[in-house]
């Protein structure tokens, strides 16, 4: 009976000391349990939205292209307030996106940027948000106004590189509970003059040929285009032409072409105003230099395609 009497205050003292003796671990565990019942009954969600025209193709003369301008909306469209990053994933050229100034600020969003806006470059894999755009309350909305722009490099410098930004954002509560969302992706690119047509080769006379070729599908119509007629194999330069013409000729005759032999022909366009973009060399035709004896006498080689 006595021993029976002596367990009730026994397990008392017990359970009080345990209880005594793991005060901060008791308090660490309600903690926790109070964190995750929050996050799990609340929906953490942003979205994240490009618009504008930041996908674009340069095409500018001196150092400094004029600016591309968008927007990043971003939205948090959880039911807690997020704090927000920003991250960016380049992809193309890395010249490109070097020379490519990024700016980024709220406010009213144009082509020109405010003086505090946040300055960095393409390249940058996470550039910083303007402050008010780092934390939403649940439900709230923010505008990231962006421009970029080539500064210092000529367009002749960087003529058909590209290069490819996807901005991502991260909103997060605390450091255990994130979210994120990406935008569509942005391509830029330099312009680049485009190739000439393909030559045609045929008879000018019976010992003539005439070249004919249509110009870049992208120059500007009214300034004239240099162009040069060369061998593919060697690059020997055979004849040079400045035309502002949609179609353009030269005739091959004496010794434009030095010895005897057959040649395939390329055309090399290049901007003589603007960006000075060279193209890429057109196709090929063939043509044939050959010397009989009478044209030995006669001082004159013959020409055929």
């Amino acid at each position: 009976m006595t021993r029976r009497r002596l367990l009730g205050p026994v397990a008392a003292l017990v359970t009080l000391a345990v209880l005594g003796g793991a005060g901060g671990a008791s308090a660490a565990w309600i903690a926790s349990a109070s964190v995750s019942a929050s996050a799990s009954s609340t929906t953490i969600a942003t979205t994240l939205a490009q618009t504008g025209a930041l996908s674009t193709t340069y095409r500018y003369s001196g150092t400094a292209s004029t600016a591309a301008s968008g927007q990043l909306t971003i939205t948090n469209t959880g039911g807690a307030p997020l704090s927000y990053a920003l991250a960016n994933q380049v992809g193309g050229s890395a010249a490109l996106a070097q020379k490519t100034t990024l700016r980024l600020w709220t406010g009213a969003c144009g082509a020109t940027a405010p003086a505090d806006a946040v300055t960095t470059s393409l390249a940058n894999t996470a550039p910083a948000l303007p402050a008010a755009a780092r934390s939403l309350a649940a439900g709230a909305s923010v505008t990231v106004c962006v421009s970029t722009q080539v500064e210092g490099a000529s367009n002749a410098s960087l003529q058909g590189q590209s290069a490819t930004a996807t901005f991502r954002v991260t909103g997060a509560v605390g450091t255990s509970w994130t979210t994120s969302a990406t935008a569509a992706a942005v391509t830029q690119s330099v312009y680049r003059l485009a190739a000439a047509g393909t030559p045609t080769c045929s008879a000018e006379s019976a010992s003539t040929v005439r070249l004919t070729w249509t110009a870049p599908t992208n120059r500007a119509d009214t300034a004239p285009v240099s162009y040069r007629v060369y061998d593919s194999a060697s690059g020997t330069t055979f004849a040079t032409v400045a035309s502002a013409n949609a179609n353009v000729s030269i005739v091959f005759s004496g010794h434009m072409i030095g010895s005897n032999g057959t040649y395939r022909l390329a055309i090399e366009a290049k901007e003589t105003t603007g960006g000075a973009t060279t193209a890429p060399a057109s196709a090929t035709v063939r043509v044939i230099r050959s010397t009989s004896l009478l044209d030995l006498l006669q001082l004159s080689p013959n020409y055929h395609c």
